[in-house]
């Protein structure tokens, strides 16, 4: 074959086939906006902060994206958005906004109901229980407006909670099942009075037949928790309907405090079990068409229209390119110009591409795209030079 330039990528170092590449900015860091939000809530009558996570290149990309809604933040907001970048590279997941909510006075925001009996005995700690139906009235009308007002977002949402926070993701899906389409419950908290929430969880399924989402409940090793949830999967069993996705992980090896990165992986895995296409396989992403026909599967799945991502169509474009197969090559890298009409390194590939079929005329009019929407691209501004002298 002949060998050609991949201008604006770096490669994983892996030799697979020829080469995989993947999108960069030079040798830049990818650009990651993580920020501190406060807002002003009626219902609480308090100020909340927000942590804020948007994914790489949110500024210039344009898109939408679901939202993963973080309870406990300070406890699980590094690893959970390093988890969304570590998997969303992989193709495992889609891109997520995160939105960490912090805690004021997490006994008040995570309990519905009042209660100081834990373990058969009165605990002061719990005095200002029985927030939680302020709390969920507050994530209802005030913070989820807001986070759709101000960022870019699909209408999909997720919501994590661990320990008591998981006690209150419960206590969502039983008052507001269609609030969020998934929750990840880990290790819940759910005790003494609240209790009661557990007690008419049959009869929430049993009332809403057509249920949807999914729903990832865990445990660590903690035989103080272990009553409680299974008392929830077995209602789970009996009466989830066959609409409601829920898996149960049982972590032997961890505790109450280390079960959580195992778990939101495993439950980010379990909510898009079916995202994943691997570019790279040519008996499965044979043409376009195949790209096409696998995320509208997707978004019927999750109630939005889904388009492939850059990164992806890049690499499934190229993955062509070094099969010999141009044309079909070109037809994704058209394709993802479509969907990313502002992308200097979607103009690039296309340039690229006609070039390697020898349409040097039309291949210069993708590079100087390419460059007028970035002027830093060194290697498309080589390309222009090289083709004008040919021409």
């Amino acid at each position: 074959m002949k060998p050609f330039i991949i201008s604006s990528l770096i490669f994983t170092g892996l030799l697979i086939g020829l080469f995989t590449p993947v999108l960069a900015q030079g040798d830049d860091l990818p650009v990651r906006d993580q920020k501190k939000v406060v807002i002003t809530s009626k219902i609480l009558n308090e100020k909340r902060s927000l942590w804020i996570y948007t994914p790489v290149n949110y500024e210039t990309s344009g898109e939408k994206y679901p939202v993963l809604y973080l309870l406990d933040p300070d406890q699980n907001f590094a690893y959970v958005t390093e988890l969304e970048r570590f998997l969303s590279d992989r193709y495992r997941i889609p891109q997520l906004i995160i939105v960490g909510i912090v805690n004021n006075d997490r006994v008040k925001d995570f309990t519905p109901i009042h209660s100081l009996i834990f373990e058969g005995k009165i605990d002061s700690n719990l005095r200002s229980t029985g927030g939680g139906k302020a709390f969920l009235s507050f994530v209802k009308t005030e913070l989820i407006p807001y986070i759709n007002k101000n960022y870019r977002t699909q209408p999909y949402r997720i919501l994590s909670g661990h320990s008591l926070g998981g006690l209150f993701a419960m206590y969502c899906k039983e008052a507001e099942p269609d609030l969020f389409q998934s929750e990840i419950v880990i290790s819940p908290a759910i005790y003494g009075g609240n209790m009661e929430i557990l007690g008419r969880f049959s009869a929430f399924l049993k009332a809403h037949p057509k249920l949807q989402g999914n729903l990832s409940v865990s445990l660590g090793d903690e035989p103080g928790g272990k009553l409680a949830v299974d008392s929830l999967v077995n209602q789970l069993k009996s009466f989830a309907p066959k609409s409601l996705k829920w898996q149960y992980n049982s972590f032997l090896k961890e505790d109450h405090f280390s079960v959580g990165y195992k778990s939101m992986y495993e439950g980010l895995r379990f909510i898009y079990t079916d995202w994943f296409i691997n570019p790279q396989d040519t008996s499965v992403v044979r043409s376009y068409q195949d790209i096409k026909t696998h995320f509208q599967k997707l978004s019927a799945q999750f109630g939005y229209d889904i388009q492939p991502g850059e990164d992806f169509m890049n690499e499934c474009g190229y993955r062509q390119l070094n099969l010999g197969h141009v044309d079909r090559g070109i037809e994704i890298f058209a394709q993802n110009v479509k969907n990313h009409p502002n992308s200097s390194n979607a103009y690039d590939s296309l340039g690229e591409a006609y070039y390697i079929k020898g349409n040097h005329k039309v291949s210069l009019a993708y590079y100087k795209k390419s460059v007028l929407l970035n002027p830093g691209n060194k290697s498309g501004k080589e390309m222009i030079r090289k083709i004008m002298a040919k021409l």
